[in-house]
């Protein structure tokens, strides 16, 4: 009731400046995330709004179904309300006005570095490669903080786990009356550790929510001064990762799979995704890839399929690592502990400590800007013109069709054959489109040097004019 009176009073204060869809925006400001503390008008998860005091009828766009019947109360509320009608569903921006991708935001100006760390595939061991990474990398005296992205399946609760009650993030208002989200400190470390596991209760939401979600995290996070911030991807190419790729201006992305052919085919995907966005995709780790036998050997359960070899040869990724299946790594995780925190020295753990050393190093030459590879068409010559390193190189298309490691190595290539397009792949391949439809990643390692069939031939570019 009091809420009520305090909205009819506003109402009579602003006198027309306070239209019917304002005043049910006001109201609906009152129902709150009890994790986060925004509200849902602020958030963008109600739209499609109509109102009209003379019929009394109110109609809305809902897009998160847990606030559903508080939505309704609030509504009913309203002085002139007699018919309410709350959808469920997702919100649509008019064509006209479509809804501005995010920008970097002044929360991660002091980070350094942002790591991805991404398998596109549910149940390979990313949470894991993530969280290690993280501690292998803060061991190594760099100031660390760890981003759980996955809204519906968060983990980093479990993997690091505290003493006491597990702590909540906090959010809090300053001298400008902006929101802040104040992350969980690990005790030991100071990592910084942001989840929607340390909000308090689980997700039921829509994408479109999930992509708001992520972004206020990103946003109103206090990450402070990080050499490194670590993101935990969750599975698949979706909105949630385009949405974090352009808010966060990724450094790189570290690559997670096991060695089934199904979980490379969602590999290969996402890595195309980075390259897309311009990310370099700058290693590979193969995880539950063998067990060591007391003898020493390694024995590869799954067969020895040399699947994060292969990804890494197709996509010209030069950093390779195979993690273990090891009975510490399965209680690490269950104790949430992470394993390369432990004295002991596994070789998972020292594969996670070589992995954050090969990160630190392929950071260091991405930031040094080292001058790639250039590949062009000479559609005069007919020929690629190959610049490496002050010096120009030609290669014969179809030479370089025929060595493609996909379906293009085994068909036939036409007579004349050139490029519609060439786009740079990150740090160490190009996607080639042929004219005649097949798509090809020429590592630059490939261009440069050659590969299994022998070193690649170079064309005189001035032979080739001749």
């Amino acid at each position: 009731l009091a809420a009520r009176e305090r909205r009819s009073v506003i109402a009579r204060r602003a006198g027309n400046e306070l239209t019917p869809v304002k005043e049910v925006m006001e109201a609906l400001k009152e129902v709150k995330d009890p994790g986060l503390g925004t509200d849902i008008v602020s958030s963008g998860f109600v739209g499609a709004i109509k109102a009209d005091r003379v019929t009394g009828n109110i109609s809305l766009v809902l897009e998160v179904e847990v606030y559903q019947a508080e939505v309704e109360e609030r509504l009913r509320s309203i002085s002139w309300a007699k018919d309410v009608q709350v959808s469920v569903g997702s919100i649509k921006p008019p064509p006209s006005l479509p809804r501005p991708m995010p920008q970097m935001p002044q929360s991660l100006e002091k980070v350094k570095n942002i790591i991805a760390v991404s398998s596109c595939k549910g149940g390979v061991g990313k949470s894991t490669v993530a969280v290690n990474l993280a501690f292998a990398l803060h061991k190594k005296g760099y100031k660390v903080g760890i981003f759980d992205c996955d809204v519906y399946g968060p983990s980093l609760p479990v993997m690091v786990r505290f003493q006491e009650e597990t702590p909540r993030m906090e959010m809090y208002e300053d001298e400008k009356k902006q929101r802040h989200i104040r992350p969980v400190i690990h005790p030991e470390t100071g990592i910084k550790l942001v989840s929607f596991g340390f909000v308090g209760h689980a997700a039921v939401m829509r994408g479109s929510m999930v992509t708001g979600v992520m972004s206020q995290l990103v946003n109103q996070t206090d990450w402070g001064d990080l050499d490194y911030l670590v993101l935990d991807m969750p599975p698949g190419t979706g909105d949630i990762h385009l949405t974090l790729s352009q808010i966060c201006q990724i450094t790189a992305a570290v690559i997670v799979t096991t060695p089934q052919k199904l979980s490379v085919i969602d590999v290969e995907r996402g890595i195309s995704m980075f390259g897309q966005l311009n990310v370099p995709s700058v290693a590979v780790v193969q995880n539950m890839s063998y067990m060591s036998m007391p003898n020493g050997e390694k024995q590869y359960i799954f067969g020895k399929t040399d699947a994060g070899f292969a990804i890494a040869d197709t996509f010209g990724i030069e950093q390779v690592f195979e993690l273990p299946i090891e009975p510490s790594v399965a209680v690490a995780g269950d104790a949430g502990k992470p394993f390369v925190a432990s004295e002991e020295a596994t070789a998972a753990a020292q594969e996670v400590e070589k992995l954050a050393e090969s990160v630190i190093q392929e950071v260091a030459k991405i930031k040094d800007n080292r001058q790639q590879p250039q590949l062009t068409w000479d559609a005069d010559m007919k020929v690629l013109r190959l610049q490496v390193e002050g010096q120009e190189l030609g290669i014969d298309p179809r030479e370089l069709r025929l060595r493609d490691k996909g379906a293009g190595g085994v068909t036939p290539p036409p007579a004349e054959l050139f490029p519609e397009e060439i786009v740079d792949m990150g740090n160490y391949a190009v996607v080639i489109k042929w004219s005649d439809g097949v798509v090809q990643v020429a590592p630059h390692k490939q261009l440069i040097e050659g590969d299994e069939k022998g070193p690649m031939p170079h064309v005189e570019l001035t032979a080739a004019a001749a």
